[in-house]
């Protein structure tokens, strides 16, 4: 697998509020999937409207699907990127169309695609030279922004900046470079997203000590320059959620999920590392916020863990939602969940959250 894999690259932290919780397990009926492809590995999953889209490395498609009958029924024709691993996908408006971009890790490309109202696609414009992308992407307006991998051991990572105010002519208008670790070596995005001008970047990094060289940077989004000090995290971080001014990041290795107050973007602060490891574990990857819970994806165990953050400095575990194959993505979309598999011929999965609770 190419950009599907685990970002196992990050690193380590004082640990606070250590905090234990049971979890339930979730018995209702509420998950109904699809496979897009025998052959592909869904990576991302994007909606607008009554669509969803899915993106599937290694046969270079994105499917469209109609959710509106609480079911996934497929929108033919199935559109076929330039690329054989299109992956992370975000959506906006521009000069009343809707467009999609997105990035392919084989290529380096940024695509950008109309939205026709029946939900089917065409290419707009690209823009090459993002080397390697990762497709943790985010959107602020008309400016797309993208982790870039570095160079294993040799070089850091960053992120770039593509604006698609004119989505025929997409263009690189920057490009900032990670801090390196403390101690030395270097440090990769695998995610980012963006909250109140600011990116911010879960580096990881197998620099040694593998336990104080991974962070959370944070770059702003106008000077795209770095901004106070990169905040050190547990080993192997992986996505980022951000509500209010509060960022939750999951911790493959360290099975936690972690909050964290971004009031001040150039002064991070920890409120609270929550262990997953009751049960079966959750070697946490995605992650999203909806109200006043978390929805984190325990991508080896195959299951959805429902976290309890009305307060961010006291997180509980509530629940679990088992039968989810290697959750790779979640994406919330008015009462649903939608999950995305990254395993070869994987599902994407659509869970109906009002029978959660």
């Amino acid at each position: 697998m190419r950009a599907i894999i685990v970002f196992v690259l990050n690193s380590a932290i004082l640990l606070t509020g250590c905090a234990t919780s049971v979890r339930s397990r979730q018995t209702a009926q509420s998950t109904t999937s699809v496979i897009p492809s025998p052959l592909g590995v869904p990576n991302s999953v994007a909606s607008l409207g009554p669509y969803e889209f899915v993106s599937v490395q290694g046969t270079g498609q994105i499917f469209t699907y109609s959710i509106t009958s609480r079911s996934q029924v497929l929108i033919e024709p199935v559109y076929q990127a330039p690329c054989n691993d299109p992956s992370g996908m975000v959506i906006t408006s521009v000069a009343e169309s809707n467009v999609m971009a997105v990035v392919c890790y084989d290529t380096g490309f940024l695509l950008t695609l109309r939205i026709h109202a029946d939900g089917s696609l065409s290419l707009l414009g690209l823009v090459e030279g993002l080397g390697t992308p990762y497709p943790g992407i985010a959107l602020d307006g008309t400016n797309v922004f993208v982790p870039l991998f570095g160079v294993p051991f040799s070089a850091n990572g960053g992120v770039a900046k593509v604006n698609i105010a004119f989505p025929a002519n997409p263009v690189i208008t920057g490009v900032t470079t990670l801090a390196s670790p403390s101690t030395g070596g270097f440090a990769n995005p695998g995610y980012l997203t963006v909250a109140g001008g600011y990116i911010f970047v879960s580096a990881g990094s197998e620099s040694d000590p593998q336990s104080t060289s991974s962070t959370i940077q944070v770059v702003n989004e106008s000077t795209m320059k770095l901004v106070g000090s990169p905040f050190p995290v547990a080993h192997s971080p992986q996505q980022l959620a951000v509500q209010g001014t509060v960022a939750y990041v999951t911790m493959f290795d360290a099975v936690q999920l972690e909050s964290i107050d971004i009031s001040d973007p150039t002064n991070l602060r920890s409120l609270e590392i929550l262990p997953l490891a009751t049960g079966a574990g959750c070697h946490a990857e995605p992650v999203v916020v909806r109200n006043t819970h978390a929805y984190v994806g325990c991508h080896a165990e195959g299951v959805i863990d429902e976290v309890d953050v009305t307060s961010p400095s006291n997180m509980k575990l509530v629940q679990y939602i088992p039968g989810i194959d290697s959750p790779q993505r979640l994406k919330v979309k008015g009462n649903y969940l939608l999950v995305t598999s990254s395993i070869s011929g994987g599902s994407v999965y659509q869970i109906d959250m009002g029978l959660l609770n």
